[in-house]
């Protein structure tokens, strides 16, 4: 949050002592809207983050295919309008994971929506369930090799010293369950592990 503090400090104290004409002060309390809005994402994220490891949802045992699910109908409309597609596949019997269900579906919600900014119109994001000898791991990856190809808004895909919010966010979801996270941009590429369900049961 210190660097839109500095520019909208900055801003405004030219603004205050050089300012010469209408124009220029419309200039300096543009600007000083424009870093406010950063600002407020920051403080957002912040708040996301203490939410998470404030959050004292229990897991348990759950069907990975399910949450899926409900992630692809929530999020229906946002691939529609991006015009890019969702390819999901499983394997037939997956290890039943052990999470909270809320907490997969944001970290979910978060990663696909990372993905559809780090793709082109008419792109396939493909999702991959799999197991492992201890868990299942899901992997998002996209065809584009273009990295925020869209034209992103301040808060579509904020970045503070290499830091993505969404994937910053996911991953500190994944940690709370005994996760992992891990990704990369070029092309975009994400895995997310979750331990199997401590029952050993299979859905």
């Amino acid at each position: 949050m210190a660097q839109p503090l500095t520019v909208l400090r900055a801003t405004l104290e030219i603004a205050s002592g050089n300012a010469s004409s209408i124009s220029h002060y419309q200039r300096a309390v543009d600007n000083s809207l424009i870093e406010v809005s950063r600002l407020a994402e920051a403080m957002g994220f912040v708040q996301q983050l203490l939410r998470i490891a404030t959050d004292a949802s229990l897991s348990a045992p759950i069907e990975l295919p399910a949450v899926v699910e409900a992630i692809e109908e929530d999020l229906r409309c946002v691939f529609e309008a991006a015009r890019v597609w969702l390819d999901i596949s499983w394997e037939e019997r997956l290890v039943r994971i052990q999470a909270s269900a809320s907490r997969l579906r944001q970290c979910l919600f978060y990663l696909l929506q990372h993905a559809i900014r780090s793709t082109c119109e008419g792109d396939t994001i493909h999702l991959r369930a799999q197991p492992t000898e201890d868990g299942v791991q899901v992997v998002i990856s996209s065809d584009s090799p273009h990295v925020h190809f869209r034209e992103l808004s301040c808060s579509d895909c904020l970045q503070w010293n290499d830091v993505a919010p969404y994937l910053t966010l996911a991953a500190a979801l994944a940690r709370a369950d005994g996760g992992r996270l891990q990704w990369r941009d070029h092309p975009f590429v994400v895995a997310l592990w979750l331990p199997a369900a401590r029952d050993g049961a299979s859905g």
